[in-house]
């Protein structure tokens, strides 16, 4: 026996090929850090929260009752908000989970995140068994099970708290396990009890089930159809085979398992809708109950929904792209690959939607979305075509086109939901698996697919390791570690009573990441009115903004702070007076106020209805260089804001402050959008007394160019100097683009278009005074090789000028 023939042998080895799992799985552990609080961004934060919000509430106390938040209403009355759309057997395990935690709440968070975790190590073991058995090659099938779950979307998600991240994960994969035993051995019993089990976990496992009822009866028709065809008949033709169609269809087990199912899934959804209808006192129709309203939302047959009018052909983009993304394992790509922003999006009737993930990977220098898709398109197709090539198909073909069969009639969730990309699992699983089958037929032997296998958990472990780096940090854990300390120093003082949350929403910092659903989850046990104060003063205000009144209870704290309700309230009338007794720089349908380097927003008389404005606020510096690196490429600050979250509502007024920045300000410009999409806007420019005197020294010297506008540069600023000059002249914007003597100084974003964008307004960097305009930017710091500046309408550019180096020393 030659050394190669060993080799060969070793390897038909059954355990080796699980040992090589469970130390890739260990990985998930090992590199998991400290979890115990929330963290990751918008979908992993809020979903987390709210799911173990959930979880946490289930008790005899409220009679096993599902609910996210638990308030008071304006007449002393408590009122539940339940949820039920979701099976209940994730949520007594994970309320399981968190019971030994005595009561701490980071205990209790790390708990439902290993649980998590150890579903994913399940669904990942069930899926490896499941294509041992269809490649009966166990080389394969670890090669195949690891690479594709190596992706972004499962591990980013992959201890998210949530019923439908990887307890549903794992009710499919459970499923399809029994799927495969049932036709291989025909042990259809089992079948069923896995189906059960699964439904009680999550719905996802219908998309799994339709497909293979359908293919199932459609097999067992034609095979039954090609036998009666062979045989000699007395019936016409179309009499045979529609009774032969009737009896197929009345004998078929997978026609049976789709009724159980179906069956089964309706009492779960019935349970639902009961204890839904028991916590809203029995005086909610059907057709009104949340959960009723959401099923009708998240399949869009209520048209009445924004995400209803969602266009197919972006739909389909970002679900191709997601597919593309479901096969790359991300250590290939590496910790750099998530963005905080949506690189592409799509504008609908005037609405900007997202047309990609927030957090989705995106190799911006390799690869453009276009590009994405369309590998997306290609690897779907190649699925199919490759299904020629191996054997159980049928499985096969139901494992591949489960994920779109979820996707299309959910449309309005599978859009908004970026961790509902973890069901294209499918699609990897029989990609890497039929490739795998035609190598090793080419080759003949394990060895080659063995070595690939200890590459694909060397792939894994650094997949593990990168996620384990995105949104973690020894930072954000020491934030949360402090964070938590507020919240039992705030549940010490609240013990139950009312608590009001206010000015929690954006992203503040990552423990507070739309922190609204945390704070249902850290405040418990006490009765909350979330962002607007009660009626009357009494309770608490939790705010994560600190101001030293006496009605500050925490002043220990660092992130969460503690004020009594009735003192708050009073310092926000003082504020409101002092306020109100300066003059608005604007009245529109906010009074618009600018007081010591804070702005202020108020509006009177202002009720709940009135209190959902969106403001947007731009803040022009003086210095690029001041920027945030991500809002260089925009020119600005973003500080946009919901009144909802910022604002305050108390005795018929609204009023939210957002203090400016402390860099030197050109300019601002702010407004918001009324119901009816109309606009107003207020302009300021803050260096307005500056340009003002600086006016004669600029005209002292030379311009460096004449146009329009004639053209001067001081102390490193570009000025624009016109006169005389009016209102006709400046309402067009100016473009000013400059190229840098190294394309390196250039901000990432701008690098592949060559040039700096600091086109501008003159309402905000400039002033018009005594028949005279003067308007200034500040140039970057680094060797600028050329500059083209001008104006430009709707047509188009109305003039325009190049300036060259030695115009600018």
């Amino acid at each position: 026996m030659t050394s190669l023939d060993r080799l060969e042998s070793a390897l038909q080895s059954p355990w080796l090929p699980l040992a090589l799992l469970l130390i890739a799985l260990s990985t998930v552990f090992v590199f998991g850090g400290d979890r115990g609080y929330f963290y990751r961004g918008f979908s992993h934060n809020w979903t987390s929260s709210h799911h173990l919000t959930v979880a946490v509430n289930l008790s005899p106390e409220h009679g096993f009752q599902r609910f996210d938040l638990r308030v008071m209403d304006d007449d002393g009355a408590v009122r539940y908000f339940p949820y039920n759309r979701f099976p209940i057997g994730g949520y007594l395990l994970m309320k399981a989970a968190t019971l030994p935690s005595g009561g701490s709440l980071s205990v209790q968070i790390y708990a439902a995140r290993m649980l998590m975790l150890l579903f994913f190590v399940a669904a990942v073991v069930l899926a490896y068994l499941s294509l041992c058995r269809l490649t009966s090659n166990r080389w394969i099938a670890l090669t195949a099970t690891l690479l594709s779950f190596s992706s972004y979307y499962l591990l980013y998600f992959n201890d998210m708290t949530a019923n439908e991240g990887m307890i549903d994960l794992f009710a499919v994969m459970l499923t399809f396990h029994g799927m495969i035993i049932f036709v291989q051995e025909g042990r259809f019993r089992q079948l069923i009890v896995k189906t059960c089990i699964a439904l009680l976990m999550g719905w996802h496992v219908f998309a799994l089930l339709l497909p293979f009822v359908i293919f199932g009866l459609a097999r067992g028709l034609a095979r039954d159809l090609l036998r009666a065809r062979a045989a000699a008949a007395t019936s016409t033709p179309s009499v045979m085979s529609s009774r032969l169609a009737a009896s197929t269809l009345l004998r078929s087990r997978y026609l049976l398992l789709g009724i159980v199912a179906l069956a089964f899934g309706l009492s779960v959804l019935t349970f639902n809708f009961a204890m839904e209808y028991i916590a809203l006192d029995g005086e909610t129709p059907l057709t009104e109950l949340p959960s009723f309203q959401s099923m009708l939302k998240n399949t869009s047959i209520d048209q009445g929904v924004v995400q209803a009018s969602y266009p197919w052909t972006a739909f389909l983009e970002l679900q191709f792209l997601r597919i593309f993304l479901a096969f790359v394992p991300y250590g290939l790509i590496g910790s750099g690959g998530i963005l905080e922003s949506p690189p592409w999006q799509t504008e609908v009737q005037g609405t900007v939607i997202r047309a990609i993930d927030v957090n989705a990977i995106v190799l911006t220098e390799y690869l453009s979305k276009f590009h994405g898709v369309v590998l997306g398109v290609v690897l779907s197709g190649a699925c199919l075509i490759g299904l020629i090539f191996v054997r159980q198909r049928m499985l096969f073909a139901t494992l591949a086109s489960s994920g779109f069969v979820w996707a299309l009639p959910m449309r309005h969730t599978t859009s908004l939901h970026e961790y509902e990309a973890l069901y294209y699992i499918g699609l990897p699983l029989v990609f890497f698996t039929i490739v795998l089958l035609l190598a090793r037929r080419l080759t003949k032997r394990d060895g080659a697919i063995a070595a690939a296998a200890v590459a694909a958990v060397a792939l894994f472990a650094a997949s593990s390791f990168q996620m384990s780096r995105v949104g973690h940090s020894a930072e954000s854990a020491q934030v949360a570690r402090a964070a938590e300390q507020d919240i039992i120093t705030i549940r010490k003082f609240v013990a139950g009573e009312l608590v009001t949350v206010l000015n929690l929403g954006g992203s503040y910092i990552l423990f507070f990441d739309w922190a609204s659903q945390a704070m249902s989850y850290y405040l418990n046990q006490s009765l909350i009115r979330y962002r607007h104060p009660p009626p009357t003063d009494h309770g608490f205000i939790v705010m994560r903004e600190r101001v030293d009144i006496d009605a500050l209870l925490t002043p220990q704290n660092q992130y969460l702070f503690l004020y009594d309700t009735a003192g708050m309230m009073a310092w926000y009338r003082s504020l409101y007076r002092s306020v109100v007794a300066t003059q608005p720089m604007a009245s529109e349908e906010f009074d618009v106020y600018l007081i010591d380097g804070t702005l202020y927003y108020l509006e009177e008389p202002c009720y709940t209805s009135n209190f959902t404005a969106r403001v947007f606020l731009h803040v022009f510096p003086e210095d690029l260089d001041d920027l945030p690196g991500d809002h260089k490429q925009h020119g600005f600050d973003n500080l946009d804001f919901s009144f909802y979250d910022r604002g305050v509502l108390f005795d018929g007024k609204c009023l939210a402050s957002v203090d400016l920045p402390q860099y030197d300000i050109a300019g601002f410009r702010t407004g918001s959008h009324d119901d009816d999409g109309q606009e107003w806007t207020v302009a300021h420019v803050v260096q307005g007394p500056k340009l003002i005197s600086a006016y004669p020294s600029i005209m002292s010297g030379e311009p460096i160019a004449r146009s329009e506008f004639d053209m001067y540069i001081d102390d490193g600023k570009l000025y624009y100097v016109k006169e005389p000059c009016g209102n006709d002249d400046v309402q067009d914007g100016f473009f000013l683009h400059v190229v840098p003597a190294d394309l390196d100084d250039l901000p990432d974003a701008r690098k592949q278009h060559g040039f700096d964008n600091i086109d501008f307004g003159f309402d905000v960097r400039g002033v018009q005074f005594d028949g005279k305009c003067v308007a200034s930017v500040g140039l970057p710091q680094y060797a600028i090789a050329r500059i083209t500046t001008g104006q430009y309408d709707g047509a188009g550019r109305t003039w325009e000028v190049e300036l060259a180096p030695d115009a600018l020393e």
